[in-house]
């Protein structure tokens, strides 16, 4: 029996997924696209209704694909009505700590400086505080407001990316279809092995491809598994919850608050205080403002399926005692709490440099056909969702590729690479 074939079969269908199938109906490619749940689901790093789009990157390169990010919302946006970036502007402030995953006030500062992004510094807590609505900060806290940024509205970013797919003609949706085997041979196409989630081997179908793209989030290894290789990942449950204005001109930009860890002297009990927030949005619980740790809830984890649905009370206390403290005209109460689930890079990539932001690379070389099978997760990447389809996808026409080349910017590959680990 013949199976069916696709130039490009892709496996997840979160915002990176559904970005690169976009692009590749650009490219008039047959795509597949293959979802272990059912699309704009809340169970991976997509989950909730906000986002947050900076240009302020300790990393230059990062900054670099942030502004180049930009003409590719512009172009999704001209094709919904649904607003995709609130503009709102980002705030970082606090102490001058650095080694944290958002990196650090006086880096990004530094990154800013260097490729011309604009930005007002704010001296002290007093400013802070002058132009926004927090009240108490300790008097030592400072940063910067940089206007460009904003809130992202995650589900309708990933309404329009499929919606765009399937009105092209060339991208087919699969969901709650779970992948059991990927064979890749030295030469022709890769094959997919998959079932109805929940379903026995009774239903399973297989469908080949020229190449294949996995978009996956957390639940990476649980795909490459069959093809003998892991990508060094931890996993973060992340907490967030929204707070009731009781002040109806309460409001705020994006935000992002550096502080010392409690007991920052003992490694072993220290305790991160990061936080962040967003601004009141109509399409994300009207009346509401959202803040959320920027920590693991609960413990760092290994497997996506040891997650927890809800937050624990600590982080949520947390979250609600910053509240109390600094967010006057908001009810300390939490509501609406959520979790998402968030992978990170675990390990130097090759020549020894500090962890990159995220994963995109090909296949490890110890897989046979490795040039045709492009891999990208880890990291926070909803501010580049539109920009990481077109980077895929150049990838998937590019055996060869080392760099990405938008306008003024040249962006290597070498910057996201794996160290992929075999099993």
């Amino acid at each position: 029996m013949s199976l069916e074939h696709y130039d490009l079969i892709i496996i997840g269908g979160g915002p990176i997924g559904l970005s690169t199938a976009y692009h590749a109906s650009k490219k008039q490619l047959k795509t597949l696209v293959i979802e272990k749940f059912g699309y704009f689901n809340n169970l991976g790093s997509s989950a909730g209704h906000s986002r947050q789009f900076r240009l302020q990157y300790e990393q230059q390169y990062m900054s670099e694909l942030c502004l180049a990010s930009q003409p590719y919302w512009d172009e999704l946006q001209e094709q919904t009505s649904d607003q995709l970036i609130g503009d709102v502007g980002s705030l970082w402030f606090g102490q001058p700590i650095s080694g944290t995953q958002e990196g650090g006030i006086p880096e990004a500062e530094q990154t800013m400086d260097a490729l011309g992004i604009p930005y007002e510094k704010l001296d002290d807590a007093s400013a802070i505080e002058s132009q926004f609505q927090f009240s108490g900060l300790p008097s030592e806290y400072y940063g910067f407001f940089q206007g460009d940024g904003g809130i992202i509205n995650i589900k309708a970013t990933e309404q329009v990316l499929f919606n765009a797919g399937q009105a092209s003609g060339y991208v087919t949706y699969k969901e709650w279809t779970d992948v059991v085997n990927i064979d890749s041979p030295e030469t022709g196409p890769v094959t997919v092995l998959t079932q109805r989630s929940g379903e026995g081997s009774a239903t399973q179908v297989s469908y080949t491809a020229n190449k294949l793209v996995l978009t996956p989030g957390a639940y990476i290894n649980e795909v490459t598994s069959s093809l003998g290789v892991s990508v060094p990942i931890i996993i973060w449950q992340m907490a967030s919850a929204y707070f009731k204005k009781t002040d109806a001109n309460t409001q705020f930009p994006t935000w992002f608050v550096f502080q010392e860890p409690e007991n920052a002297d003992d490694p072993q009990t220290a305790t991160n205080t990061l936080l962040y927030g967003f601004p009141e949005v109509e399409w994300a619980n009207p009346g509401y403002i959202r803040v959320a740790t920027d920590f693991p809830d609960f413990s760092i984890i290994s497997d996506p399926n040891q997650r927890h649905l809800a937050p624990s009370e600590d982080s949520l206390a947390i979250a609600s005692s910053w509240v109390e403290q600094f967010m006057p005209g908001l009810d300390p109460t939490p509501y609406f709490t959520t979790t998402c689930l968030i992978a990170l890079c675990d390990m130097p990539s090759p020549g020894g440099q500090t962890p990159p932001e995220f994963y995109l690379d090909y296949m490890a070389q110890s897989v046979p056909n490795s040039r045709n099978i492009i891999t990208c997760t880890a990291g926070w990447a909803g501010k580049f969702i539109p920009i990481m389809g077109d980077m895929i996808c150049q990838m998937v026409t590019d055996e060869n590729l080392t760099e990405f080349n938008y306008g003024e910017y040249t962006i290597s590959l070498d910057n996201f690479a794996i160290s992929w680990q075999n099993q």
